[in-house]
């Protein structure tokens, strides 16, 4: 087999794609917005139908479980990281600890409110996301998050209209960016 020579510019190509392929490799281990799409969905759906506030609580666990199941089952605290997984893992983890405070008060204090502020917790993450992968798809599915949770919030705690299919459409929608992250679905699409 013959050696081949790159120039600059294929030898920099080159260099760029490991680093990419590492980077979505990285981040693909630290899948937690495919746990948190699901556990949503279900936590979610659970929620509308219990009204009672002590079910808010359940939203503690959507949070603890999104964050720690990747971190222990990948031992995250072994494997060398890249800054990107670093930021991506920590940031994350803010706001799992976040959703877990907004769970623990709003089950006790605004218990209509828990479940919005939780979906704007996740399109916080992925607008953290879309900018670590600059995809059109990933911001538009927060914007999602975040318009939903808004006319929640900006109607009093109501669940009229169609609030809760753009909830429903963004847990969902987590659940195709997670699996797409983790090399189970092919690439995103952007728009």
């Amino acid at each position: 087999m013959e050696d081949k020579k790159f120039n600059e510019y294929e030898s920099l190509e080159l260099i760029a794609k490991t680093i990419e392929r590492a980077r979505k490799t990285e981040i693909g281990r630290l899948n937690f917005v495919t746990l948190y799409g699901i556990l949503g969905l279900l936590t979610y759906t659970f929620t509308q139908l219990m009204r009672e506030p002590q079910w808010q609580l359940l939203w503690i666990a959507v949070a603890a479980l999104s964050y720690g199941v990747p971190f222990v089952y990948h031992r995250m605290w072994r494997k060398p990281m890249t800054v990107t997984g670093r930021i991506v893992k920590r940031g994350w983890g803010y706001f799992a600890l976040t959703g877990m405070g907004i769970a623990l008060v709003g089950s006790v204090a605004l218990s209509t409110y828990v479940a919005p502020l939780m979906t704007i917790v996740g399109s916080c993450a992925l607008f953290m996301l879309s900018g670590v992968y600059k995809q059109k798809a990933i911001l538009a599915a927060s914007f999602i998050g975040l318009f939903s949770s808004a006319m929640v919030v900006a109607t009093n705690g109501s669940y009229e209209g169609n609030y809760v299919f753009f909830a429903y459409l963004f847990y969902a929608y987590c659940v195709y960016i997670g699996l797409s992250l983790s090399g189970n679905v092919d690439d995103i699409k952007t728009f």
